[in-house]
Parts: C-alpha cells; structure tokens; sequence
C-alpha cells in the first residue's frame, strides 16, 4: 500500500481533511512513526489508526498417529508472517487498509482425535471443529479474539492412490475427498488449495463476500478480476513461494463491504442518458491515488431498469499483475447483491492509438475508452445510450 492511498483511506475516515494537502513532516509530526522519517512504519503507523482487527487463528493439523509436514508448515507461518508480501499484506492492500489480520496466529501441529482414513466425506465444518477441540486438547484457544479459523491438512484424500484429475464428484474416489473450503468462518485447507489465490478466496468468504457471477447473473466464478471467482481468476506466480496469489477485491465487492473510498467514487446523474453526446469521464485505478480523475464510477444504465453499472479501471500491478492488459471492467450488481461481471474493454495502446468500443446489451449502452495521459495512468470513458 502506497503512502497516498493511506492517506485516502484517513480521508475517507475523517481522520484526514479531503480538502487540504498533506506533507510527510505533517504527517510523521501527528503519528510518530518508528524509526521516525520511515515511510513504511509511517503507513503502518496511519493505517493502525482506522483499521478494524481482523485476525485468523491458523491450525496446522495432524491426523491421529501421523506427522506433520514441514514444507506446508514453512508455507504458512511465512505466508501470515508480518512483512514477508503474504496473505497479511494482501488483506491490508485489497481492503484499501480497511482491516488488518496482521495479528494472526499459527497453532500446532496439533493432533487431530481422528485418523486420516475417516476424514473422507466429513464436511468442512466438522473438520474445523476437530481442529479447534485438537488445539484446545493441547491447551490453546484459537477462537477467543480470531475472527475465523483455518484448519490446515496434511492430505487430500482419506488414502493414497487418487488418480490425476479425480475429485469430490468421483463415484469411486468422492468418498474419500478430504472436503476443503469454507463456511461461514472456518475455513478447511487441503494441500491443493495451500496457495494465495484460494486461501485469500475462502478467507474473503469468511469476510461476509458472495461469489461473483457472470453476465447470465447466475453462474458462480464469472469474474476473471475479482478474488472471489476463484476457478476464472487470473492470477500471478508469487515469487516468495511459487504459488498461484491474486487478483484483487473487485471494486463493486468494495463498496458493498464499505472498504472503497468514497470521495474517490463518481456517482453518475441518472439523467445522464438523456444527453446525446452521454457523459466523458476520467478514470484511474485505484493504485494511482495521486492522478486527478475518479477511482470507481457507478452510473445508472440507459434503460432506467434500477441498476447501476460499475466501472473500475483495472491495471497489472500490485495483486492484479497477472491480469494482462489494462482495461475497463464492467459490472452490475444483481437483486440479491452478488457483483456480476458484464465485460471489459482493453485501453488503447497509445493516446493516438483509435478507442476501443462496446455495447453493454442488457442496459444498451454504448461504452468508448481512450488513453489519456501519457503514462496510460488516466482514460477517458464515454458512455451514451
């Protein structure tokens, strides 16, 4: 997280006046970081004044009579690790410094009351509460102050020998499928999903976030930007483990959690569509804090159908590195509140470069974007019914 999208999130608190320039000196003066002058300690220093403790207690589990495993071990106390680029910052960043996690515990190994064979088939929830009785047997509390648990397994399948390929659905295997995933707040973790991408997914659902869905507002995963389309997210190769990680909370996902700065939303007049040249709008992503245009854009659809589109303008860097090029994505929310993606428009190469275009189909509008800054930092939406 950059020093200016901290001193938007103090903005958007009240912390900070969204009317008056800051500086650093004002800054380190008002909340005397340590080592005084340090930018990170700074950021850290601002954020610890508006965000909400949100900490998980991490259970490594061995199943009764077996070992543990010190590479997933490895794995998970680096990855909830203060400052080591994992799962803590990924919170802090993704949540516009809304919550912080960084208070996480790992617990264990612990010693499960049940044996790897009988795992199969047990649901995720029951599984996490063998973990919590395991780690209150060995005399700690991994509920009292955690926001949820993560119940962390040595094994996939209740025995060796699953074919490549096979899962839950498997009539021979699916008996046997050692169930990871969540509900509500405890969160079960296999090995095949001992990476960021799914473990920052499941956590999002601890959260209180829907899968997003796509255009049809039904099917479940339909956002390839989102952290919450686990299977069509395009995520990056985290170089600290190897491990798949990203992308971002959507911008739609934001604002129904109140994690979106609000002064940085433009919220279009919806007598917008009346006008025949439509409306010009300056956007930039939300890493680019500094540039002078809009960070997320809610604009009433053409047809006056009592919902809105949301605009975000989505670029490779951070945790969303792995996304391609950058580009308007396109969104709705549905009647029962889950983001919904509608499309996308990849930005011009250049400023001379001719716009690319769309026509959104449910709500009839017509969608220009341009560069508009050198950099590709800033683009021009045109939206006309």
């Amino acid at each position: 997280m950059t020093l200016m999208q901290a001193v938007e999130r103090l903005r958007d608190h009240g912390t900070l006046s969204t009317s008056e320039n800051v500086s650093i000196e004002d800054l380190n003066r008002q909340f005397k970081p340590m080592p005084s002058g340090s930018l990170r300690p700074l950021i850290l220093k601002m954020l610890e004044s508006v965000a909400v403790k949100r900490p998980w207690a991490v259970i490594l589990c061995r199943f009764k009579g077996m070992l543990g495993d010190r590479k997933i071990e490895k794995f998970f106390r680096e990855i909830f690790t203060p400052s080591s680029g994992g799962m803590i910052e990924y919170w802090r960043d993704v949540s516009l410094g809304a919550i912080d996690i960084s208070t996480s515990r790992i617990f264990g190994w612990v010693e499960l009351g049940i044996e790897r064979k009988d795992a199969g088939g047990v649901p995720r929830e029951k599984l996490v509460e063998h973990a919590i009785a395991a780690a209150r047997r060995d005399g700690f509390d991994p509920e009292s102050g955690f926001h949820g648990q993560i119940a962390v397994f040595t094994h996939d399948w209740a025995k060796d020998g699953a074919p490549p390929g096979v899962d839950w659905s498997d009539p021979v295997w699916g008996p046997f499928w050692i169930d990871g995933s969540s509900k509500d707040r405890k969160i079960s973790s296999p090995p095949r999903e001992h990476n960021g991408t799914f473990l920052a997914h499941e956590m999002g659902h601890g959260f209180g976030f829907d899968h997003d869905v796509a255009s049809d507002l039904i099917s479940n995963y339909g956002d390839p930007y989102c952290i919450m389309s686990a299977m069509a997210v395009k995520g990056f190769t985290h170089p600290n483990w190897n491990v798949e990680f990203g992308p971002e909370v959507s911008f739609p996902q934001l604002m129904l959690k109140n994690w979106m700065y609000n002064n940085r939303v433009f919220h279009v007049n919806a007598n917008w569509a009346r006008n025949p040249i439509g409306i010009k709008i300056n956007m930039a992503s939300i890493y680019d804090t500094k540039a002078k245009a809009n960070l997320g854009v809610v604009l009433p659809n053409a047809n006056l159908d009592n919902w809105d589109y949301y605009l975000e303008f989505v670029r490779p860097v951070g945790w969303n590195k792995g996304i391609g090029n950058p580009k308007l994505v396109i969104r709705r929310l549905t009647i029962g509140g889950a983001s919904a993606y509608l499309g996308e428009i990849n930005l011009p190469t250049t400023m001379t470069s001719s716009p690319n275009e769309w026509i959104e189909p449910s709500g009839n509008t017509h969608f220009k974007v341009e560069q508009n800054r050198p950099d590709g930092k800033i683009m021009k939406v045109t939206a006309t019914k």
